[in-house]
């Protein structure tokens, strides 16, 4: 169960990394893993990553179209290298003109049901438990942003956040930065340690 923040606020579910690593070693469908590789790295919603054209991809630049739902902000973000070459042989291998869906089923783009049934499918074979949904993808790369240390400010931008308000809860899930923090702390001269009896005297 999730901690209590106070006032019904739930902490959001997110996947670890070795879970996201589990998640994405169960999958062997090239566009199904670039599907989520972009989800997970952008922060997507289900029903921004259903609005992505393969016109809003742009390999020789490195690029992608982001288009937000909530807000409706626009944003052109750089391209990981790994989901750049992803989507490169995805895109190779399918055919479409740019304004066609990037991630098409048998009648038109994959809707949201389908996206959320396909994150099932994954989470199951990958043995993750049953309470993670798609959107934790979403939570999972706000909170690894913070383990490598960004700041707030950009994972706010990162996940198309109006406020900083919406960002911060990430804060109160992530400790990776604040425990190096501290082990500085510890040996700054600054900050006074006090001595357990006995030891060393």
């Amino acid at each position: 169960m999730p901690r209590l923040l106070g006032a019904g606020q739930r902490l959001p579910r997110y996947l670890t990394q070795i879970e996201v690593q589990a998640f994405f070693r169960a999958i062997r469908s090239l566009r199904d893993r670039a599907l989520f590789a972009l989800v997970y790295h952008y922060g997507l919603r289900v029903g921004e990553v259903a609005l992505l054209r393969r016109g809003d991809v742009d390999l020789a630049r490195g690029r992608i179209v982001v288009k937000r739902l909530k807000g409706g902000a626009w944003t052109e973000q750089p391209l990981f290298r790994a989901t750049s070459k992803l989507l490169g042989r995805y895109l190779r291998r399918t055919r479409g003109r740019p304004e066609a869906p990037l991630f098409a089923g048998r009648r038109g783009a994959l809707r949201k049901r389908q996206i959320q049934s396909l994150f099932v499918r994954y989470r199951d074979r990958a043995h993750l438990p049953s309470r993670y949904t798609c959107h934790g993808l979403r939570h999972s790369i706000a909170t690894h942003l913070l383990d490598a240390g960004v700041s707030l400010e950009f994972v706010q931008d990162h996940l198309g956040h109006q406020s900083i308000r919406s960002t911060s809860i990430y804060a109160r899930i992530t400790d990776h930065h604040r425990a190096a923090l501290f082990q500085q702390l510890e040996r700054s001269p600054w900050i006074v340690q006090p001595e357990v009896p006995g030891d060393g005297a």
